[in-house]
């Protein structure tokens, strides 16, 4: 089967490769509901075309992603109206639960700054590898709503519970030298020819014989994989909830005069 054309996602096949990349760089490549819904059309596609044996995501310019667009953009309609809300939980629980399921190896190739969703995901993945200069933090409480990605398990138990307090409740930025020295970024790889060493690992992971991989990742998946998938639903219900409250409106609502007053001050 042929990559999927998406309109905010560009898929591609580099040999048994499936490449996803976020493509909204002028949005910092927030995740938008279209971007939300090509994200899940690409991964189903790699994930259901069986000559995909590895899955690279990375991010079309200087970002990774800038995480869930609240701000959004006209074509998607009012940010947090109950089926805005009710959509982008639904969205993201679908595609935390592909690849929870997904038998492939995930590889996240973090290319510059990741917000949000670009940090708590991250641990959903494989492999994890990051240029020297991103940054990486999850305003989650900031904008008034919750942890999502599974991240309210999975970086406790990759980072303990002080690191994983620090990024979710304090919404602290992190380096990826501190990410990696905490055990959520895999390596650290030169800015230059970012992407081509992150495919140089993924090449040698193809080369390995196909049925020892799956059977291993199976065994690495099998003892958390229904805990990943309980957070998964724990996190998502509760972003519906919190997207229904006042606080997130508020968030927004300030977020926006702090910008036109930005906006102003270039004049």
């Amino acid at each position: 089967m042929a990559p999927p054309q998406l309109d905010t996602v560009l898929t591609e096949m580099d040999g048994s490769i499936g490449i996803i990349r976020f493509n909204r760089p002028k949005n910092a490549n927030a995740l938008s509901t279209q971007l939300m819904k090509d994200v899940l059309a690409a991964l189903q596609w790699a994930t259901n075309e069986a000559d995909v044996r590895v899955i690279v995501f990375t991010g079309v310019g200087r970002f990774y992603t800038s995480g869930m667009d609240l701000v959004g953009v006209p074509s998607d309609g009012p940010v947090l109206s109950d089926e805005a809300i009710d959509t982008l939980s639904d969205l993201a629980s679908s595609i935390h639960e592909t690849l929870i399921k997904t038998s492939k190896t995930t590889i996240a190739a973090v290319n510059g700054p990741a917000a949000g969703w670009g940090t708590s995901s991250i641990a959903l993945f494989d492999l994890v590898y990051s240029v020297p200069d991103a940054i990486f933090f999850t305003p989650f409480v900031k904008w008034g709503l919750c942890a999502e990605g599974c991240s309210s398990v999975t970086f406790m138990k990759i980072m303990g519970r002080q690191k994983a307090a620090s990024l979710i409740l304090a919404g602290e930025r992190m380096t990826p030298q501190e990410l990696e020295s905490a055990g959520l970024i895999s390596k650290i790889l030169p800015k230059e020819n970012f992407f081509e060493d992150v495919m140089k690992i993924a090449r040698r992971v193809v080369a390995q014989p196909p049925g020892a991989l799956k059977f291993s990742k199976e065994l690495m998946m099998a003892p958390i994989r229904d805990e990943l998938l309980a957070a998964n639903q724990r996190e998502c219900a509760g972003l519906a909830e919190r997207g229904r409250t006042d606080e997130p409106r508020q968030a927004i609502a300030a977020f926006e005069v702090e910008q036109k007053a930005r906006r102003k001050a270039k004049l």
